[in-house]
């Protein structure tokens, strides 16, 4: 049996190096297509004679070509924030669901202001044209643009102002300030605004109408778009809420605020979700089912029931408290790399604050039921307020009654600039030597990081500091 469980355990840090090497390979590919897509649209430019046009000419010409190449480069970069959005199970595997959603927000910030500079671009160049000043071609030329000179201009002046109305809504301030429903309806219209902007650019692009290669490939990049949308966004979370007839088994209160939610359904051995990983819940009542929402299985998937934990944030996740047994489920995932896959080593620390310990109470049953760690393998670091706010803290003690792993209950107010509560934060050796006491061997540990943003980056400092190597340390964030 020893020799069996050891076998286990060497495996399963092996296969963590495995797979962080497969995904450093998907990266380096995914990557490479996004930088292929945007040369193939360059080069298709440039073979249409974009390059004179950019040096040799008028003013005026150079601008319209300057305008054609970003329009064209940033409606390849909107595809691409598109499929970073889609949910594609290549991409989520490779980058988790944060990460690609950071890589979409930071598109748009490239995609965007290309889209202006191209409208603005060719509406100053079309103004000289007919001997009007910049400055006058800005207030003019839209008046003959959408009085009908040119075909599908009027859409294409809507698609223009959807997409700034969506990256508005999406700055960090406007975020806070809008309710997640609200934001959700607004963000949709994104892809209202990409098939607004398809008939202007067939019917009178200079770059696609009337030239069949670019043509093509445009046509080709919108159907894989669309499809993929469509396939990972729409039918495959329906098959699956058909497949399994999610329904809500009951709803346990587990503290001030906080209830869980048991979920049954059938077949749940076939959905492939594991601990560490959240889905997106609909619950066909009355004030849910108009939005989705991200909540983390906080147990591990035993192929009967899935169960999620929730803290009373707003309207929403208030109501879940009043869900009757028989209500309907749809989901959407599961998403999200935060899974024992990413092992490396032997040896696990868990470290949480708040109901960030829904992930990492599923990732601890996992790993104790797994067979691939050992009774002083696993470490548990649990930050709250106070003892009404340990959530799940009692599943957590028994787990550790039975010597299956050790547990860390680090209670108290929080202290400026530390992660620890008191008497633990900002004794004369730092919070770094307290760290290294709390785990021992400390940089042989994988370490998974869930809670607040900015309590993860004190944690995320302090093991950095303490020699645990980046690749060892992982978190994901769930909001939106």
């Amino acid at each position: 049996m020893t020799l069996t469980t050891d076998r286990q355990r060497v495996a399963a840090h092996v296969g963590g190096r495995e797979l962080a090497r497969q995904r450093a390979f998907r990266s380096d590919a995914l990557e490479t297509s996004v930088l292929g897509l945007l040369t193939v649209t360059v080069v298709l430019f440039l073979l249409d004679g974009g390059g004179p046009a950019l040096t040799v000419g008028s003013a005026a010409s150079r601008l319209e070509a300057l305008g054609r190449v970003t329009g064209l480069v940033g409606t390849a970069l909107l595809l691409v924030q598109l499929l970073l959005a889609a949910r594609l199970p290549w991409v989520d595997r490779t980058y988790g669901h944060d990460r690609a959603l950071v890589a979409h927000r930071r598109i748009s910030r490239v995609a965007l202001p290309l889209l202006l500079a191209h409208a603005l671009a060719l509406v100053i160049s079309y103004g000289a044209q007919r001997g009007l000043s910049p400055a006058l071609s800005w207030l003019v030329e839209p008046i003959y643009l959408l009085g009908g000179e040119l075909p599908d201009m009027l859409t294409a002046f809507a698609s223009l102002l959807l997409l700034v109305v969506v990256a508005v809504t999406s700055m960090n301030l406007a975020r806070r300030r809008v309710r997640h429903e609200t934001w959700h309806v607004v963000h949709l219209t994104a892809y209202a605004a990409v098939v607004l902007s398809i008939p202007h650019q067939l019917s009178n692009g200079t770059d696609i109408a009337g030239h069949p290669l670019q043509r093509l490939w445009w046509l080709s990049l919108y159907v894989a778009t669309a499809g993929a949308v469509v396939l990972f966004r729409v039918l495959l979370p329906l098959v699956r809420s058909l497949r399994h007839a999610l329904v809500v088994e009951a709803v346990v209160p587990e503290a001030p605020g906080v209830v869980s939610v048991h979920v049954r359904g059938r077949q749940l051995d076939r959905l492939p979700a594991r601990a560490g990983q959240f889905l997106q819940w609909r619950f066909l009542s009355p004030g849910l089912f108009a939005a989705a929402h991200p909540w983390s299985l906080s147990a591990a998937p035993d192929g009967r029931t899935l169960r999620l934990t929730v803290r009373d944030l707003g309207d929403h996740s208030r109501r879940l408290s009043r869900l009757r047994p028989g209500t309907r489920v749809l989901i959407e995932g599961p998403y999200g790399r935060f899974t024992t896959d990413r092992r490396t080593r032997r040896r696990v620390l868990l470290v949480a604050a708040g109901i960030g310990i829904t992930p990492i109470r599923a990732l601890a049953e996992e790993l104790v039921s797994s067979g691939t760690v050992g009774p002083d393998d696993v470490t548990v670091l649990y930050r709250a307020n106070d003892a009404d706010s340990l959530v799940l803290g009692d599943e957590l003690q028994e787990l550790a009654a039975t010597g299956a792993l050790q547990l860390h209950l680090l209670v108290g107010r929080p202290v400026p600039g530390s992660w620890l509560p008191p008497g633990l934060a900002g004794r004369p050796d730092g919070d770094v030597a307290t760290l290294r006491r709390l785990v021992p061997l400390l940089r042989t540990h994988d370490v998974y990081l869930c809670g607040p943003p900015a309590w993860m980056a004190l944690v995320r400092g302090d093991l950095r500091a303490a020699g645990v190597p980046r690749t060892q340390i992982h978190d994901e964030r769930f909001g939106w």
